[in-house]
């Protein structure tokens, strides 16, 4: 019978090990980094800029109407196959991103979203799941409908590349597990062309963000850019955002055109080369 006791006592241990432990409170701790301004570049060379600069506008792109259900509840999460251009992040190539309803998406689709202690300072191997990520505000959420949507001409430019598409992920009707049950909204975009990341928020968090993570992190976890995590109100809720550049596509530089070749173009320029071709016949006659 002792023996039984001694391997139950045991099996319990493995599991509580095994699975991260959920808390009402959420504590800032000393190990966190406040949020500045400006920021990076890490390693491979992004940098970043929030809405109290010129260089991160905040302009919602609410998708409540027009998104589609890609997860919700607790510590969940599922895949989405990206319908455009595939992204390049930390040189990996993204065509899947699982979003989790902790406030996360990750470049492994099989990610199944536990990963409710936040990661902070990045970079840090994730304490559950896996894949490059990018942390808009990573903590132990719960949500009542994360949503996908897909533009090929982005209303929110993104500053670096104009035109580009871009793939919105918006989580509605947000709380921390074991908080009050006011709700709030936020949402990454995620540029198809410049590869910008810019990370918005709605009104209405109560914690504006305490004891989370923003930022972003390779796949191999030993490179990223932290913005904030674990600190008191580290993003702006209602017109707050934050915007990170990829070192190919910087911001400040001549926004760049997305070319587009029509059948009028296509005419124009065979008229064209027609009419210069006409002209040098002419000349050669006289």
């Amino acid at each position: 019978m002792k023996n039984l006791v001694v391997l139950l006592l045991a099996g319990a241990a493995s599991v509580a090990i095994a699975q991260e432990v959920k808390a009402p409170d959420d504590i800032p701790s000393v190990r966190g980094n406040a949020p500045v301004a400006t920021g990076g570049p890490d390693n491979f060379g992004y940098v970043f800029a929030d809405s109290t600069t010129n260089q991160c506008a905040f302009d919602f792109i609410d998708i409540t109407a027009t998104g589609a259900t890609v997860t919700g509840g607790d510590d969940a999460g599922a895949p989405v196959n990206l319908p455009g251009p595939s992204l390049d992040f930390y040189g990996e190539t993204v065509t899947d991103i699982a979003m989790s309803t902790n406030g996360y998406l990750s470049t492994d689709p099989t990610d199944g979203g536990p990963d409710l202690s936040n990661d902070c300072p990045l970079p840090v191997v994730p304490s559950s799941g896996g894949g490059g990520r990018y942390y808009p505000l990573q903590d132990d959420l719960i949500t009542a409908d994360g949503l996908f949507q897909y533009f090929a001409s982005c209303p929110r430019p993104s500053g670096a590349v104009l035109g580009e598409g871009c793939y919105v992920f918006q989580w509605n009707g947000v709380e921390h597990f074991g908080g009050g049950g006011e709700t709030f909204t936020f949402q990454a975009v995620l540029y198809d062309t410049s590869y910008a990341i810019t990370y918005q928020y709605g009104a209405g968090n109560p914690e504006t963000g305490s004891g989370s993570t923003t930022g972003l992190q390779n796949l191999a976890a030993d490179d990223g850019l932290t913005y904030a995590c674990d600190v008191p109100a580290p993003v702006t809720a209602g017109d707050g955002s934050v915007c990170f550049y990829h070192p190919d596509f910087p911001f400040g530089i001549e926004p760049q055109s997305v070319p587009i070749f029509s059948s009028w173009g296509l005419v124009a320029l065979v008229m064209m080369m027609a009419l210069f071709a006409g002209f040098m016949v002419r000349r050669r006659r006289v």
